[in-house]
């Protein structure tokens, strides 16, 4: 028998979740009896404890498995701050196994903190920022929102590939003054803040003044 690891997904973000996959499969010819999995997690992140079958010192107890079958543990994390760290899973038989060097198993795991910027961070009523952001999930749309202030209507921003996007927010005309707080929300991450400025009559971008 042999272990293999997955993390879905790889990176995983603060706010989100993880889910670790150990399947257990049973590639010789004769059945796999007497199966226990130790179960090893990056320390410092927040999961679900240990799953059905698995005491608290995370030692899971298996079926037996015939020749060809598998069985699988899955372990969630919620992770709630950035860190790089290794998923771990070492397997042991009280049967016969031919073929030792598959029954240990190693994932690394990567969890990024999501954070924006403001570009500039001080604008007027009906000035247009740049909100920049890295370390976002691929392909899961955000949505920005001001506080205080009035929020215009816009479609979300895409991160790239890479989780990086550059996104849009409006500063509506007859909108108010003072400091602000701009927020980014999407699936799979804990929201995301930057600081923003709205003035009137301002100097923006820097060494720019404003000409009416």
């Amino acid at each position: 028998p042999g272990v293999r690891i997955t993390a879905q997904p790889n990176p995983g973000y603060v706010g989100g979740r993880v889910v670790v996959t150990y399947t257990v499969r049973n590639g010789g010819d004769t059945p796999a009896t007497g199966l226990r999995l130790r179960i090893g997690l990056p320390g410092g992140i927040p999961n679900s404890g240990p799953p059905a079958g698995c005491d608290r010192s995370w030692v899971c107890a298996l079926p037996d498995l015939t020749s060809g079958a598998s069985s699988t543990v899955r372990a969630v994390l919620s992770p709630d701050k950035a860190l790089t760290g290794d998923v771990t899973g070492e397997l042991t038989t009280t049967g016969t196994d031919t073929d030792k060097s598959d029954n240990t198993a190693r994932q690394r795991l990567r969890i990024l903190q999501p954070r924006i910027v403001a570009v500039p961070e001080v604008g007027e009523p009906g000035f247009v920022t740049s909100v920049r952001g890295k370390d976002f999930p691929p392909g899961v749309p955000v949505r920005f929102s001001w506080e205080p202030g009035i929020t215009a209507a816009a479609a979300p921003t895409v991160p790239l590939p890479d989780g990086t996007f550059i996104g849009q927010l409006l500063i509506l005309a007859k909108d108010q003054t003072g400091p602000r707080t701009i927020t980014a929300r999407g699936r799979g991450f804990s929201p995301v803040k930057t600081d923003f400025l709205v003035v009137s009559g301002s100097v923006q971008p820097p060494d720019e003044v404003s000409r009416r």
